[in-house]
């Protein structure tokens, strides 16, 4: 019996959704039967629609465009030239942009192994994506928790439930100092009294002034975990500078945006430089970053070096995306188990080895992820206990 790949399903799915728009019908009409299950049909028929399709528009700019499209013009070329009827109109093209998102989306994972792959269904268990949540340890050692739908304030901090935000007091020259600890399965983010915003991921805990003082540094402590900053520049604060300290760096800032990744169970601190320009300090050495750089600490040695990235790959949790680029599956799976709050084990060191690329969204549920990347072929199956994933 004849079985169509999945590579395969989509682009049958792909022929049906351009006759679609090329007679101006309604997308979510279109008969999908015989190409993908009912529960695959009503997934994708979701990310149709209107608001769907403006952010799916977003992920253009984020998947490896270059060799994705050789993949897929390899696959136009073995079934004839494609041929345009007519020009299409502005709304419609970006619809076609928009479906070509969704479907590449689909497609991503399997560019690096297009082999005959079904769609196999695996029992479901409820574990959900993570959600904006942390814990605020004031001054006086009390302990705030902080979730959607609870609203807190005192004194010149308040938060909505979705994040914490510090107003500018210069009543007190003495620094007092709040921790923020965002769990397994949570991420939040924050606004100093400077203006400085972080973003912060799960398992992540930092130390910051209630308020700067006028004429000092602005020092905040990474203690572990990763953190985007979008920080105030030193123009609009009197001139004082901003330093990220962790326990064996130190990140000298001269207005600018950049993710420092310092988890206290991995061997390495990665930051990356979005925007502006930081010295990475060690001790006695200085190491500066330029947009678009990134460096890498062995915190055992204290060597450091730095390299060009793609800042796509290192950013995308702040958007709402999981991008990895032939990424081993032992270092995905840290990143899963941080944010769905589980932990994950491989049947055979093998396993952990293997490469994966892919784009993935952080807002979906702990299966849809997994059986993406179990429909590569490069694992056989995954098995969910309670809270416990062993991969095979």
């Amino acid at each position: 019996m004849f079985v169509m790949t999945l590579f395969e399903k989509i682009f049958e799915l792909a022929k049906k959704l351009s006759k679609a728009i090329t007679e101006d019908k309604d997308l979510r009409d279109v008969d999908a039967a015989n190409i993908f299950s009912d529960e695959a049909i009503k997934h994708i028929k979701q990310h149709l629609s209107e608001e769907e399709i403006k952010k799916n528009l977003e992920l253009l700019n984020k998947i490896d465009k270059e060799n994705g499209w050789k993949e897929i013009e390899n696959r136009i070329s073995q079934d004839g030239k494609v041929k345009t009827k007519k020009r299409l109109s502005t709304s419609s093209f970006f619809k076609v942009a928009a479906v070509f998102v969704l479907l590449i989306s689909l497609a991503y994972i399997t560019f690096k192994n297009p082999s005959n792959t079904k769609l196999l269904d695996v029992e479901q268990v409820n574990i959900t994506a993570g959600t904006d949540k942390a814990i605020l340890t004031l001054t006086d050692g009390v302990d705030v928790v902080l979730e959607k739908g609870k609203p807190f304030k005192k004194g010149s901090v308040h938060s909505d439930g979705n994040r914490l935000e510090y107003s500018k007091d210069n009543s007190n020259s003495k620094t007092e100092f709040n921790y923020l600890t965002i769990p397994r399965g949570g991420q939040y983010q924050i606004i100093l009294s400077d203006s400085t915003i972080l973003w912060l991921n799960a398992d992540t805990k930092i130390k910051y002034p209630v308020s700067f003082v006028e004429g000092r540094p602005r020092i905040v402590e990474l203690v572990y975990g990763e953190a985007y900053f979008q920080v105030s520049p030193s123009t609009k604060n009197q001139g004082a500078v901003f330093k990220v300290v962790t326990n064996t760096q130190e990140v000298e800032v001269i207005g600018t945006e950049f993710n420092i990744k310092a988890y206290d169970n991995e061997r390495y601190i990665f930051t990356t430089l979005v925007e502006g320009q930081v010295n990475i300090v060690v001790d006695e050495n200085k190491l500066q970053l330029r947009p678009g750089e990134q460096s890498i600490l062995n915190i055992e040695s204290k060597g450091i070096t730095k390299h060009k990235v793609n800042i796509d790959y290192d950013i995308a949790w702040v958007r709402g995306y999981f991008n990895f680029k032939n990424k081993p599956l032992k270092d995905i799976m840290k990143v899963l188990s941080r944010w769905y709050d589980v932990d994950i084990t491989f049947e055979s060191h093998d396993l952990e080895e293997v490469n994966f690329s892919g784009l993935l969204n952080r807002k979906h549920n702990i299966n849809d992820i997994l059986n993406g990347i179990k429909n590569t072929n490069f694992i056989n199956a995954y098995e969910i206990k309670n809270k416990t994933i062993t991969i095979k």
